[in-house]
């Protein structure tokens, strides 16, 4: 925790004959800095206001200046705690424990985690070579992440002591740290475009894979608080004990794939003017499928066969790119059959596999091998910036189709986030595990097979 680093170094220390005071006294005074982005430098011109503008943007690039040196010490002391895996499980528990005692000990670690998190993004962006910082859209994401630093640091502070604090921190604190880095992706695929020739893919690869599981992690810790939040204090259902009052719902998968289904064919009646239609069947005999004992084949409702716990807008995400595919495919090839969803769910162990498949002729094999790669995108676009997109999470997207090739790669994550954090009942890792994969018949139509865990 910082509060215990803090007093680590808490006495005055003399360093090259001068006092200098503690951290804690210098993060007070000035850790509420407004902004950590650098400023340009311009050249004054002879006039007197462009003189005093000068002056000021000095002054107020040295202020920063000081503060990212300041940041410096909690960043390399954050960067070098460890963390547990953030696992469903840990979710479940969250839920089951919480009161409104629990709360207010959570909203603690829940800083403590997002400044580990976001101290190591940092000192990756450092690991880039020096030129790839400098680039203007890197150094976007960049300062956002000390930004972030900066206002975490402040709630590490003042840690909410009652409910009603903690609905002022979900609403200051992580509702703002949400959407600070909600259209990062953006900027940052077409900073690693643009630089393309100073790193090797290999090393883009392992930045963007780290970055993005990070980055997914983050925000499920935040998200995952917002939701406890919301439970304690009645905005949502809550119940005692309850598996399901953080941000793990139990989810009715038609309502969920009809849903995306229709915020993506919105999309294409704009740029198309045409929809595609979905149809949904499930397997009736699915309960003992990946434990590979023989199925029950006693009749069963179908309704219950059809809901699941689970993440829903991980899913929402997850779901949006496959359909983005595979509704182009069919659009574009003028199919006109519907694109097809088969749901089937295990309970023991729970798991969920949708597939999805289209009719859309296929993948190329020469584009199917680079189907997963970051910035590899087979759509071609004249709507200006083509990288605001579809591949930020639902809702804060613009209405371009794609273009930024992140979006089944970023899925990919999604779907495997917690594979090494679910053992089983003798605390082995399963082989069965979270996984996005594709089967496509060139010249017919693709096959997308979505299996996860839910718990």
């Amino acid at each position: 925790m910082i509060r215990s680093y803090i007093r680590s170094v808490q006495p005055m220390v003399k360093i090259n004959g001068s006092v200098r005071k503690p951290l804690a006294h210098i993060l007070r005074r000035n850790i509420h800095l407004r902004s950590l982005s650098t400023t340009p430098q311009v050249e004054p011109s002879s006039t007197a206001d462009d003189n005093c503008n000068w002056k000021q943007q000095q002054e107020r690039f040295l202020e920063e200046y000081k503060i990212r040196s300041l940041l410096e010490r909690p960043i390399y002391y954050y960067a070098e705690k460890q963390l547990p895996k953030f696992s469903i499980e840990r979710l479940y528990d969250q839920s089951r424990k919480l009161t409104s005692t629990f709360i207010l000990q959570n909203a603690i670690e829940t800083v403590e985690y997002l400044l580990a998190y976001n101290a190591r993004r940092l000192k990756q962006f450092r690991n880039l070579p020096y030129l790839v910082v400098l680039n203007p859209s890197i150094s976007e994401s960049y300062n956002t992440y000390l930004q972030t630093m900066s206002s975490l640091l402040t709630a590490s502070l003042n840690p909410p002591t009652t409910l009603e604090e903690n609905e002022k921190f979900t609403m200051k604190v992580l509702s703002e740290f949400i959407d600070a880095h909600a259209d990062t992706l953006p900027s940052l695929s077409k900073g690693f475009q643009e630089v393309s020739d100073l790193l090797t893919s290999k090393q883009i690869t392992a930045f963007l894979d780290e970055h993005l599981k990070e980055r997914i992690s983050m925000r499920l810790i935040a998200h995952q608080h917002i939701e406890l939040s919301k439970s304690i204090t009645g905005k949502s259902d809550y119940e005692k004990g309850g598996k399901y009052n953080g941000v793990i719902k139990v989810l009715h998968l038609p309502d969920v794939i009809k849903k995306n289904a229709d915020a993506v064919n919105d999309i294409f009646l704009l740029k198309y003017d045409q929809s595609v239609p979905v149809n949904i069947d499930t397997n009736l005999y699915p309960i003992n499928y990946w434990s590979r004992s023989e199925p029950d084949l006693r009749s069963k409702n179908e309704e219950d066969l059809l809901y699941f716990p689970y993440i829903e807008y991980h899913l929402d995400y997850i779901l949006r790119e496959v359909f983005k595919n595979s509704f182009r495919a069919h659009i574009e090839n003028r199919i006109e059959d519907p694109v097809q969803i088969t749901i089937s769910i295990s309970e023991s162990p729970s798991y969920l596999e949708l597939r999805i498949r289209d009719k859309g002729k296929g993948i190329p094999p020469k584009v199917l091998r680079h189907i997963f790669d970051y910035s590899f995108s087979t759509f071609e676009t004249n709507e200006g910036e083509a990288y605001k997109t579809l591949n930020v999470p639902p809702g804060l997207a613009g209405n371009v189709v794609a273009g930024m090739g992140y979006g089944l790669p970023l899925s990919k994550n999604y779907v495997e986030i917690f594979n090494d954090t679910i053992p089983d009942e003798d605390g082995i890792l399963p082989n069965t595990k979270g996984s996005l994969t594709i089967q496509s018949y060139y010249g017919w139509g693709t096959d997308v097979y979505l299996k996860t865990v839910g718990q």
